[in-house]
């Protein structure tokens, strides 16, 4: 390295201090890294968004399907794909994307990070949905699709497992169409990828202890004035009260 010669006129001692301001500046030259997918403002044309284009041409099914849950039950069931959840526990980034977007007593968030293979959901505290149910539609709907990369599958398993458990009916075991393993990144060969299917993250307590674990892992979101509304559906069914959020093992 050169040695830095001071400059007439200039004092010895003052170079150092000249280094050390200039190097002061060069973070604020660069663009600081921001985390890829925080919570994210949800579409506005729909109840899926999409950000790794996970679900390809199955995208109108899944839809339809949501739209016959809120049709049949009056429960919006509202679905985001992202690539990872940007450093956050699953289950904290599903209820700042439900808080951020006001959702409310009639409505459900599943938030699926296709990377990093975790799933969370968010619910309104007064939720006709109780933890068993939603516990049920978990085990035998969302996660069996998701391990295979089925990401439609497990909107459209989601959507047809609360229909069920709110008709007490039980719920429909899922038809798998497996997908790309890494949707929107490195690994689009398709197929179930083994080496991270055993990661996938249930959003659900221990068994044995599901009552009191549950209990002491809700938190609140914020009171809203009312549920959110899509361009297919009406209102979801009153204003929108506090919410609680679903633990996630793991």
């Amino acid at each position: 390295m050169t040695p830095v010669t001071p400059s007439p006129g200039l004092p010895a001692r003052a170079v150092p201090v000249a280094v050390a301001a200039l190097l002061a500046w060069v973070p604020l030259l660069c663009p600081a890294p921001a985390f890829a997918e925080d919570p994210v403002t949800l579409s506005r044309t729909g109840q899926i968004t999409d950000k790794t284009a996970a679900l390809g041409e199955r995208a109108d099914t899944a839809e339809e399907v949501l739209d016959r849950l809120y049709d049949d039950r009056g429960v919006q069931l509202f679905v985001v794909y992202v690539r990872d959840f940007s450093g956050r526990s699953a289950q904290s980034w599903a209820d700042a994307t439900a808080e951020r977007n006001g959702l409310g007593l009639d409505d459900v968030l599943l938030a699926v990070a296709t990377h990093d293979r975790q799933f969370a959901y968010s619910v309104d505290e007064d939720s006709r949905l109780g933890d068993a149910q939603l516990q049920e539609v978990a085990t035998t709907a969302i996660r069996p699709a998701l391990r295979q990369n089925d990401w439609a599958g497990a909107a459209i398993g989601a959507a047809d497992g609360y229909r069920a458990v709110l008709a007490s009916r039980p719920v429909p075991t899922p038809s798998i169409t497996p997908g790309p393993a890494d949707p929107g990144g490195r690994d689009d060969t398709g197929g179930r990828d083994d080496s991270v299917a055993g990661d996938l993250v249930l959003p659900v307590a221990a068994a044995g202890a599901a009552g009191v674990a549950a209990f002491l892992a809700y938190r609140r979101r914020k009171k809203r004035a009312a549920t959110r509304t899509t361009p297919g559906g009406g209102r979801g069914g009153g204003a929108g009260r506090q919410g609680r959020r679903r633990p996630r093992t793991g």
